[in-house]
C-alpha cells in the first residue's frame, strides 16, 4: 500500500540556480555550490511518503501444553507455505498461496479428524475500519491519499462460523479455506478514484466459484512454469535433510552445504516471480514484503542501484516476463520526467534522480545528494538488456523512444570542462555526484557534489552506445535519426574519460584524485563501468581492468547484503572466482537472517 498522490514538485528557481551551481563547483567551491543547490534546486517538497503494509491477518487458535511434530515449510517448487503440527493425536496443516490468476491469497486449514478446527481471525491496521459484511465475511477499509480495502470471505466445511466485534469465529469444522483479496483506488499517478470494494468484491466473486484444489491447481499452473524453467545442481549432503535456519548456523561454522547456495539462488527467483508480474507494479526495495507504516528508505524505488538490480537476475534466470513491469511502470515516469528536465535543467528528453514512487515523483529528494540526474539513463539500460536476450524487435520498438528520450536529456545536460579543469574542452556532467559516498576537499572541508563523476561519464558511455545499438536493430535511418546518432557519437568522442589515480592506481571516483570520505562505503559506484556496465574488460580496456580491481580491493569485503551481492557480481568479471565464491560464504553467512 502506497502512501502518498501526485504532486507537482518541480522547484522554478532549479533552472534559474544552475549555472550559478556551475560555476561554483568548476571554480572548487563546493560546499558553496552545495549551499545554493540545496536551497533552489530540490523538488518542491523534496521526500516522498513511505509504501507500507496493508496490515495484518490475526489468528487465535485454542491454547494447547503439547504439540508434537511442529514443520514450518516454504516449497520454492509450488510457492505454498506450509504449517503442520500434531496436538491429541489430530494433526493439523495449513497452506498459504498468494495466486496471481486469481488475485487472491488462499488459507486452506484441514485436519485428520472431523469437527476438529477451531479458531478466530480478524484483521488489523493502523487508522483502519474493520467490519463484518455479508456471508461472514471481513472487511478492512481506510484512506490515506489512496482509499483502500481488504476483505476475507471464508468457504467452512462441518462446524458453525459467525462474525462478531469484526472477528470470524470457526467453532468445530472439519475443513475451511479463507478467500483474501486486497485493492486501492489507484489507477495510474494522477488517477487514484477507482473503487477498491468493488474491485475486492469483483476478484472475490470469481475466485469463489472454484474449490480448494482447482484454486491450487491454477496457482501451480501459473508459478511451475516459471520456476521450473532453470535448475542449478551444485551437489550436496546430509545438511540438506536439516532445517534452513539450523543449515545457516552450521554454515557460518565453515559447514559445507554447496545445496544451501543453490537455494539461496532459487529463493531469488522465487521473490522476483511472486513480486513482479505483468500488470503489476515493479518490485520496490522490499519486492512487496514490508511490515512497516514508515519503512526503511520508504520501501520506494531506489534509482541510482537497487530498483535496478531487483532485476539483474530477470533475463540470466530466465524470467523475461518478470522484468516487464519495471518497463511500463518507466514509461509512467517519463512525461513527468520531461517536466522536470525543462524546468530544473532547460533539457529536452526526461530525468530521473535517485528515488521515485508510483505517482510520477522525479525531481531530486531528501538532499543535495538527490541532485543525481541519472536514474532515467541507467534504468533505460535494460531496454537493451531485455532485447538481448530476447530478441523482441516489436519490444524495442515500444521502448525505443524511452531510450532515446533518456539520452536527449543527457546531451543537453552535458557542459563543456573549462582550462583550468583536468579534462579541460572534455563533456562532462555538473552537478554530479557519485552515490553515495563523499569526498574532502582540498581545504579538509566534506563535499558531495562535484563535477564528472565517474559513474556519471560511465552510465552515459553505456547509453549512448545502446541508442546506437538499437538504431541498428531497429534499423532507423531517417535523416532525423542519422542526425541523432551523429549527435551521440561526437559525444562519445568527447565524453571526458575515465582517470587512474597517479598516488594509488585506482580507478577514481571522482574525475578529480579527492580522498574518499568513507573508503569502505557500500555504494562502489565508480565500477559500473565494470558491472552491470561493459565499459571494462580485460581485453579492451586493461590498465582500467587492473585500476577497478584495485578499487574494489580497497573497498573491502565488507558490506550490506544488496551491496556483498554486487561485489559478487564485480569479481566474476573481474575473473576471479574464489574471490567471488567467498564473498557468496560472507553473504550467506553474515547477512542472511536466520
Amino acid at each position: 500500500l502506497w502512501d502518498g498522490h501526485y504532486q507537482n514538485t518541480n522547484n522554478p528557481k532549479a533552472l534559474q540556480a544552475l549555472p550559478a551551481v556551475r560555476k561554483l563547483i568548476f571554480e572548487g567551491k563546493y560546499n558553496e555550490a552545495e549551499r545554493l543547490a540545496a536551497a533552489t534546486m530540490l523538488g518542491v517538497p523534496p521526500r516522498i511518503k513511505s509504501y507500507q503494509t496493508l496490515g495484518d491477518l490475526f489468528f487465535d487458535f485454542p491454547a494447547t501444553k503439547t504439540v508434537a511434530g511442529y514443520r514450518r515449510q516454504l516449497d520454492l517448487n509450488t510457492a505454498i507455505t506450509r504449517v503442520q503440527y500434531t496436538i491429541d493425536d489430530i494433526t493439523y496443516v495449513r497452506e498459504v498461496f498468494a495466486s496471481a490468476p486469481d488475485q487472491v491469497i488462499v488459507v486452506h486449514i484441514s485436519a485428520n479428524r472431523p469437527a476438529s478446527i477451531r479458531f478466530t481471525a480478524w484483521f488489523q491496521r493502523n487508522g483502519a475500519q474493520t467490519v463484518a459484511g455479508p456471508e461472514n465475511a471481513l472487511i478492512l477499509r481506510g484512506k490515506l491519499s489512496l482509499s483502500y480495502e481488504a476483505r476475507l470471505i471464508p468457504i467452512v466445511h462441518g462446524g458453525q462460523v459467525s462474525t462478531n466485534n469484526a472477528k470470524l469465529h470457526v467453532q468445530n469444522a472439519d475443513e475451511v479455506t479463507l478467500l483474501i483479496s486486497a485493492a486501492t483506488s489507484y489507477v495510474a499517478p494522477r488517477h487514484i478514484a477507482a473503487d477498491p470494494a468493488l474491485r475486492c468484491q469483483t476478484i472475490l466473486a470469481r475466485a469463489r466459484r472454484k474449490t480448494y484444489r482447482q484454486l491450487k491447481e491454477a496457482h501451480l499452473a501459473d508459478y511451475q512454469p516459471l520456476f521450473s524453467r532453470v535448475s542449478l545442481d551444485l551437489g550436496g549432503n546430509d545438511a540438506a535433510n536439516r532445517p534452513t535456519d539450523e543449515r545457516l548456523k552450521t554454515f557460518r561454522k565453515g559447514k559445507h552445504d554447496p545445496q544451501l547456495i543453490a537455494l539461496y539462488f532459487q529463493f531469488g527467483r522465487y521473490l522476483l516471480i511472486s513480486s513482479s508480474r505483468p500488470g503489476s507494479l515493479p518490485a520496490n526495495l522490499q519486492g512487496k514484503w514490508c511490515q512497516h507504516y514508515k519503512a526503511p528508505w520508504n520501501s520506494d524505488y531506489h534509482t541510482n542501484i537497487n530498483l535496478q538490480m531487483n532485476y539483474w537476475p530477470a533475463l540470466s534466470c530466465n524470467l523475461a516476463e518478470c522484468h516487464l513491469p519495471l518497463f511500463t511502470y518507466m514509461e509512467t515516469l517519463v512525461p513527468f520526467g520531461e517536466q522536470t528536465a525543462k524546468i530544473h535543467y532547460g533539457a529536452r528528453g526526461w530525468v530521473l534522480h535517485h528515488l521515485s514512487n508510483i505517482f510520477g515523483f522525479t525531481t531530486p529528494a531528501d538532499g543535495v545528494w538527490g541532485i543525481w540526474p541519472m536514474g532515467a539513463a541507467w534504468l533505460s539500460r535494460d531496454i537493451m538488456e531485455f532485447y538481448r536476450f530476447t530478441g523482441d524487435r516489436r519490444f524495442l520498438k515500444r521502448y525505443y523512444p524511452v531510450l532515446k528520450k533518456a539520452a536527449r536529456f543527457i546531451l543537453d545536460f552535458l557542459v563543456t570542462a573549462p582550462s583550468h579543469t583536468p579534462v579541460a574542452g572534455k563533456l562532462v556532467t555538473n552537478p554530479s555526484y557519485s552515490p553515495e559516498n563523499s569526498f574532502y576537499t582540498p581545504t579538509g572541508k566534506r563535499a558531495r557534489l562535484s563535477y564528472a563523476a565517474s559513474m556519471d561519464l560511465e552510465i552515459i558511455h553505456d547509453l549512448f552506445h545502446n541508442v546506437i545499438e538499437a538504431q541498428q536493430a531497429l534499423q532507423l535511418n531517417s535523416p532525423s535519426e542519422k542526425s541523432f546518432a551523429r549527435e551521440i557519437q561526437t559525444a562519445i568522442q568527447n565524453l571526458a574519460p575515465l582517470q587512474i589515480s597517479p598516488k594509488t592506481g585506482r580507478l577514481q571516483e571522482w574525475i578529480e584524485d579527492y580522498r574518499e570520505y568513507d573508503p569502505h562505503h557500500r555504494h562502489v559506484s565508480h565500477l559500473f563501468a565494470l558491472h552491470p556496465g561493459q565499459q571494462i574488460t580485460p581485453i579492451r580496456t586493461p590498465k582500467l581492468f587492473i585500476a577497478a580491481k584495485k578499487s574494489l580491493i580497497a573497498r573491502g569485503d565488507g558490506g550490506t547484503g544488496w551491496s556483498m551481492a554486487w561485489k559478487i557480481n564485480f569479481w566474476a568479471r573481474l575473473h576471479d572466482g574464489n574471490h567471488a565464491y567467498k564473498l557468496l560464504q560472507n553473504l550467506l553467512s553474515r547477512c542472511t537472517l536466520n
